[in-house]
């Protein structure tokens, strides 16, 4: 070992210069961006942490699942606003449903979120850590969230602190989660809050201008269906500038006569404090066309 003070002022200043430019590319390495989620392992697994409800937990990256919480991690009166119920989805009879507040990826977050819950204990027992659930591509695309295994690190591209004040980004996502569940629903008078009086639809089959005639095709064309249809947002980004947030979304509705898919470009105006849609212009997912032989 070598002593520094058994060296000579000059040596010394050589010998602390050889250190720092050593060190220097580790540390470029290992700094990420405030876009970059860090990657750890559990033994060959991936795994990023995650914030619930003022708590750190693990969750498992795979983008050949959908996201799933480990009931043992959230143990009934763990918090009051944490919220468990029975599972009515397609999941094992044995799984339980979790209303997450929120769950927040770094600086990113997604509120007011129902997740199955099972058992997830054996793949934490396997890879000799805690799992407290597993981070699905349902999870990714609302996100936006992109994984580099190279550098270890995850990016995420949805609604941020760097696309306006984040609190009104917050309430801003809040509004439209609420809007998606009046339509699922069939919530017509929830929907109605949604919407700006000058309200304009854009739609593959047509175009609707002013709330009333928006709201009227709605009815007709969705709610009057049997079993009512379902329908998933996944929103890319959120622009606010004052009174103005524009978002890009990726959509998915589930009708008894089969699933459209698509994307669109919403345009959002605040009132008093509230953001009321002011135009959706949606289009339809094509397959591509293949030539003619």
């Amino acid at each position: 070992m070598i002593r520094m003070s058994a060296l000579r002022p000059s040596r010394r200043f050589i010998l602390f210069l050889w250190i720092l430019f050593a060190a220097a590319p580790a540390l470029a390495q290992d700094a990420t961006s405030p876009n970059e989620i860090p990657i750890e392992k559990c033994d060959r697994l991936p795994i990023v942490a995650v914030q619930i409800d003022g708590a750190r937990m693990r969750f498992l990256l795979d983008t050949g699942a959908t996201s799933i919480l480990n009931i043992k991690s959230f143990a009934k009166g763990r918090s009051k606003s944490i919220r468990i119920s029975s599972w009515s989805g397609t999941a094992a009879t044995s799984a339980r449903e979790v209303t997450l507040p929120e769950l927040a990826l770094g600086r990113f977050r997604l509120p007011n979120l129902k997740l199955p819950a099972i058992d997830l204990s054996p793949i934490g027992e396997a890879c000799g850590g805690r799992i407290d659930g597993i981070f699905g591509v349902d999870l990714m695309e609302k996100m936006g969230l992109t994984i580099d295994l190279e550098r270890r690190v995850a990016r995420v591209s949805g609604p941020s602190a760097d696309s306006g004040d984040e609190a009104e980004v917050k309430r801003h996502f809040e509004a439209q989660q609420g809007c998606l569940e009046a339509f699922n629903k069939a919530d017509l008078t929830g929907l109605e809050k949604c919407l700006d009086p000058e309200v304009v639809l854009f739609t593959p089959w047509g175009e609707y201008r002013g709330r009333k005639v928006m709201l009227n095709y709605v009815q007709q064309h969705y709610f009057a269906l049997k079993p009512l249809p379902h329908m998933e947002m996944r929103i890319k980004s959120v622009h606010i500038v004052g009174a103005a947030a524009w978002y890009d979304y990726g959509y998915s509705i589930e009708l008894p006569s089969g699933r459209i898919d698509g994307r669109g470009t919403g345009v959002c105006r605040k009132s008093g404090d509230r953001w009321l849609l002011l135009n959706m212009h949606n289009s339809k997912i094509e397959p591509e066309p293949t030539a003619i032989k």
